[in-house]
């Protein structure tokens, strides 16, 4: 009786493992089926699936544990960095060397003004790396939880939104600042001022805290390039940014950091505007982030292919004629380095002979207009892409990147497959689940 039993209960659960074996090969008939169907429908999510299997194929080999350390530790790492520094300052007799990251250095003192100097260095420095604290800090603890406010989600959208959202408010301020400088400038809408008494050697404490500051944020802004996920418009982002920072390094030292403060006020403006677009379209809010892109194609064209290109004409010829090819030699024989002047360097004092002998020649001319013509041929380049949205736009659909359209497909179809993974991974758990009673009900057979 009770073998029967047994032999009863064991064929029970064989049939049943049998049934659940017929309904899962049907669940995978269904989502073969299902998939036949989206393949013959949905041929634009097979396209960008396929897409980004080949991109994914075509990229370069994941970042090293280093990157992934600097990528992780964007907060952490800067902060131990400048606590270290400050206590350094304040406590340990080192302000000779530790002032010269806080402070600026090279304080002509018979004017009270600045001029450049070797030790400028740390402090574009001290400012690299705090850039790279406050701008992952703001972004993790500010302008995402207000994205996930908005009912955000998406993980890169979180991430775009974050970033334009920091490129804004970064923008707001010194483009604030640059212009308020300008406009107590003696070159405010007058170009020949940019040029007349050359060199300009000596500048005010803001204006030079202002032009040291902005390297620091373009070389930051190199550094978060090349550790952080590679976007599709990377060589171009890429060799703005050392054309920025070339032409940003190269006027301070040669002088000219008044037609730098101008190309600097006329850039910030433009992408005030074009961050917000991004930001409206992130929200939701379509009707605003159209009117916002129009605004900023109008102030795009009239700043960068305007403006600019009139900067660039009177780089061209009206610095020749108001300068000369010639040398210009001024001594600055009272010159302080800020580090120089702290007790602990052994004197109160030390004088530092700076002056140099400043040439303006057709090489430093040729090399100058270069690089401003290269930066407005990125800027064509991405004018085109521009031009391409508003033509969207036009034809009733919506402003949107068009630089990150195909990263945004990218992210459908890595999710698509991603899911699709998923059911087939869940399919082959369930058979083996149903091999294995198979198998349980075969040796409780054989037992019986």
């Amino acid at each position: 009786m009770t073998t029967a039993v047994t032999t009863q209960s064991a064929s029970t659960l064989k049939s049943s493992a049998v049934t659940s074996r017929q309904l899962s090969g049907i669940s995978l008939l269904k989502h073969r089926n299902s998939s036949a169907v989206s393949e013959s429908t949905g041929a634009r999510q097979v396209s960008n699936a396929e897409r980004f299997l080949a991109s994914k194929n075509a990229s370069p080999p994941s970042p090293n544990a280093l990157v992934l350390y600097l990528v992780k530790n964007q907060i952490t790492l800067p902060i131990y960095l400048l606590v270290a520094l400050i206590l350094a300052h304040f406590l340990l007799p080192f302000q000779h060397i530790t002032s010269k990251f806080l402070y600026l250095s090279h304080r002509v003192e018979h004017s009270g003004l600045y001029v450049k100097g070797p030790d400028d260095a740390y402090f574009v420095f001290f400012w690299v790396v705090a850039f790279t604290c406050i701008r992952a800090f703001t972004m993790d603890y500010l302008f995402v939880p207000f994205a996930r406010f908005y009912n955000i989600s998406s993980k890169k959208a979180l991430t775009r939104f974050a970033e334009q959202a920091w490129s804004c408010g970064y923008c707001c301020v010194f483009g604030s600042l640059g212009t308020y400088l300008m406009y107590k400038s003696p070159y405010w809408l007058n170009t020949d001022e940019l040029w007349a008494g050359w060199p300009h050697r000596e500048l005010k404490h803001m204006f030079k805290w202002y032009y040291l500051v902005q390297l620091a944020f373009w070389l930051q802004q190199i550094f978060a390039l090349n550790i952080e996920e590679r976007r599709k418009d990377y060589r171009q982002m890429f060799t703005h940014h050392i054309v920025t920072c070339s032409l940003l390094i190269a006027s301070y030292n040669y002088c000219f950091t008044r037609i730098g403060n101008v190309v600097l006020c006329l850039m910030d403006v433009v992408d005030i505007l074009l961050a917000s677009a991004k930001m409206l379209k992130y929200l939701g809010r379509q009707t605003l982030c159209d009117v916002m892109f129009g605004v900023f194609i109008l102030t795009w064209i009239i700043g960068r292919h305007v403006l600019y290109v009139k900067l660039v004409w009177s780089a061209m010829f009206d610095s020749h004629k108001l300068i000369g090819y010639k040398c210009f030699f001024e001594p600055l024989d009272d010159v302080v380095s800020v580090g120089d002047a702290m007790p602990s360097s052994g004197s109160n004092k030390t004088r530092m002979f700076l002056g140099e002998e400043l040439c303006f020649t057709e090489i430093m001319h040729f090399s100058f207009i270069s690089l401003l013509w290269v930066l407005q041929g990125i800027m064509l380049m991405w004018f085109y892409m521009i031009i391409k949205v508003a033509v969207r736009v036009l034809s009733g659909g919506g402003a949107d990147d068009s630089r990150s359209d195909g990263e945004d497909e990218d992210d459908d179809a890595t999710e698509e497959l991603d899911d699709e993974k998923a059911e087939l991974k869940k399919f082959d758990e369930a058979e083996a689940d149903v091999d294995d009673e198979v198998t349980l009900v075969d040796a409780v057979e054989i037992s019986s």
